[in-house]
């Protein structure tokens, strides 16, 4: 998946508001181009361990949907935060994984925010490559 460093940065950002808690939100591409270009922050609906889980907002998950079916937008993954943890999928993750999603993980330390790309493969969740763009459109190398 390709996505704008300012993605990234807005997702960061939303994962510190919400320490201790986990936040969550939806990531979005412009129609069937594979840049995600925005996100929408959603509520993390959890009510009895929202710094260990998440339940995605459903205010936010609707407004995605019409985005899509206006054509402006299509859901292109999602994303959540593990407050103090590791970038990488629980076992909570795993469990409500479903198949052609892709799943952004961000984890941070301080200032310093770590990202990473999961997808669910058969009965695991595996790592899928994340390339980051400072803007849209061709990159020169």
């Amino acid at each position: 998946m390709r996505i704008l460093n300012k993605v990234l940065e807005s997702v960061a950002e939303h994962a510190r508001e919400c320490y201790p808690e986990e936040c969550c939100g939806i990531l979005l591409a412009h129609g069937l181009e594979p840049m995600v270009t925005c996100s929408l922050r959603a509520e993390n609906e959890e009510i009895l361990s929202p710094s260990e889980r998440y339940i995605l907002g459903h205010r936010a998950h609707l407004k995605a949907v019409e985005l899509e079916v206006s054509g402006q937008y299509r859901i292109a993954g999602y994303y959540h935060s593990h407050p103090g943890g590791r970038a990488r999928p629980s076992v909570l993750d795993l469990e409500q994984a479903v198949p052609g999603v892709s799943y952004l993980i961000t984890a941070f330390g301080g200032k310093k925010a770590w990202h990473s790309l999961w997808r669910l493969n058969g009965d695991d969740l595996v790592s899928e490559p994340l390339e980051v763009r400072e803007k849209d459109g061709p990159q020169k190398d």
